[in-house]
Order: structure tokens, then sequence, then C-alpha cells
């Protein structure tokens, strides 16, 4: 008797538990962003399974504790929770998703319908996932955001494709050796994929990592790589600073070949210093003699005035 007493009082507490809602839970919560469409179901479905899971809503759309007869004692409680985790879902999705659930009153026939519409078979899924890991590419993306495509990829497959588990009552020595083999060749396949996508540039870090044994972890090959896309990225800062920095200084102090004389009309000098306007000895050591030797300005150098009557 007291079993069952204890048994029902465990079972009272399980129902208390799902059938509870937290003051801030409202009808327009979006469990997930951005929101479910017809190209990206699996992800989408395991992010709004998450979330139910941490707000104890999971068992409506598991179906595990179904629809109660009306003359329950929970079932207010229960069509309080099913009808709100339904307007989660709605706004969960897009909308011309949403005007085609709008209508059903039950989590579990929302999850099913979306289900059964949206989720590929798992082999075509995972040859879809297989054929884009390996036409992937670093291209003009960052080391950091082709490495997340990378990763959001794996985690897919590894959805689809989990470690084998074992059949024997106690896990025998077998099966940890096996499980070691195949997540060394995991971590390998992965570096390799990550590896063969990078541009040119790291050419010297990819020969240098394959010939490595045992290959490092993902992690520090990832590491490695962001190293020196950084220093890359500073020396080719530096080199633009210092271009800029040559562009002003030739523009404020412009080269000799650029300055034009106006008075005898040859490059290199200015007619201030001009050889044949103010009788100096040129480079071939010839004088031309000034028309007025009297009077030659030593602010401009032109003859026939001084500095006091320079205009």
């Amino acid at each position: 008797m007291a079993k069952a007493t204890k048994e029902t009082s465990d079972q009272s507490t399980s129902d208390q538990t799902y059938l509870s809602l937290h003051l801030n839970e409202n009808l327009g919560i979006c469990l997930v962003s951005p929101v479910l469409e017809s190209t990206n179901y699996h992800s989408r479905s395991r992010s709004v399974m998450t979330t139910l899971s941490a707000k104890n809503k999971l068992e409506f759309v598991l179906g595990t504790h179904p629809c109660l007869a009306k003359d329950h004692p929970t079932y207010a409680a229960w069509n309080r929770c099913n009808n709100m985790v339904v307007s989660w879902l709605v706004h969960s999705v897009s909308v011309p998703i949403r005007k085609s659930i709008i209508w059903m009153d039950l989590v579990v026939d929302v999850w099913n319908d979306l289900k059964t519409r949206y989720s590929q078979g798992n082999l075509s899924r995972i040859s879809d996932l297989q054929m884009e890991v390996a036409t992937l590419c670093q291209g003009d993306q960052s080391v950091t955001d082709y490495f997340t495509k990378l990763r959001i990829i794996w985690d897919e497959i590894e959805n689809f494709r989990p470690n084998p588990t074992c059949a024997c009552k106690t896990n025998c020595s077998c099966y940890c050796v096996v499980m070691t083999l195949l997540n060394q060749r995991k971590f390998e396949d992965r570096a390799t994929q990550f590896i063969r996508g990078l541009n040119e540039q790291y050419h010297n870090i990819k020969s240098h990592v394959l010939l490595m044994e045992p290959i490092p972890p993902i992690s520090k090959i990832f590491s490695l790589v962001v190293q020196q896309e950084h220093q890359s990225v500073s020396n080719t800062l530096v080199t633009n600073i210092n271009s800029v920095v040559s562009n002003i200084s030739v523009n404020r102090h412009p080269s000799s070949v650029s300055i034009t004389c106006n008075f005898c009309g040859k490059i290199g000098h200015t007619e201030k210093v001009c050889f044949r306007k103010n009788g100096f000895p040129n480079k071939d050591n010839k004088t031309y003699k000034n028309n007025n030797n009297k009077k030659i300005c030593t602010h401009c150098g032109i003859n026939g005035h001084t500095i006091e009557n320079c205009y």
C-alpha cells in the first residue's frame, strides 16, 4: 500500500512538472532563430526540441502524455500547456508554413506533420552533407567562418550517424580499442577536410600538418592557421600604411623630375634657381651672365630688382 502511494505521488509530481508554466512564458515566444523553413528542417527541429526540453515540454512533441479526457482532474492544465506549445511552434516557422498548421489543435499532430513534409530521408540528407563538406572551400571567408561551417556539417552528420554502442552487458576491451581507432580516423578525416579547403596562402601549414605523425587535434590545426591569418593581416596593414605615408610624402615633396622651369622650359629646377636666368654655373660648367648685374633679388632670384621691391 505504501509502495502504491509512493508511485502515485511520483506520478503526480511528474505531471505537475510538465504541466506547469513559468510566469514569463507567453504565446508569442519564438523557440528558434532563424525560423523553421522547408530547407533547414533538421537543424531547426533539433533546436526546437532542445528548447522544449529545457522548458520541460518535450512530452507534448513526443506524444508520451497524450490528450487527456475532459473530465480528467488535470485536463485544464494539460490543455493550457498544449495550446501554449502549439503557439510556440506556430511562431517558430516561416509564414507560408504557419498558414498550413494554424488550424491544428494538438502539438504532436503539428510536429508529425512538419516532420512528414520537410524531413528528408536519412541517406538522402547524409549524401547531401557529404557532398557539401567535400566541396566546401574557404574562398573569401575568414578561417573562423569557414571552420564554423564545417563544424555545423560535421555535427549534423554525427547526429545521423553516431558512434555504435557495445551490445555486451559490460563494455569489453575490444570495444574500447575499436572506438579509439574509429575516433582517430574520424579526427583525421575532419583535419584533412579542413586543410584541403584552405586557401593557397596556407600551403606551408598544410604540408607541415600532413607530414606530422600522429596528426594533431583539429583545434590545434585551427589555432595555427588563425595565427598565420592574423600575421598576414598585420603585414598587409603595415604595407598599406607605408604606401599611404609614401604617397603623402610624394604629394608634399614632389620629386625634382616633376618640376619644370618657367624661364628655360627644362625639367629639374625652378625659375628661381635657373642657371640661364641667374647667370649661375650649370652642370656643363657654362655661365650665363645676368642682364643686370647690379640688381638681383635675393628672394626670388630674378634680375632687375631687389628684395625690398620684390613683387
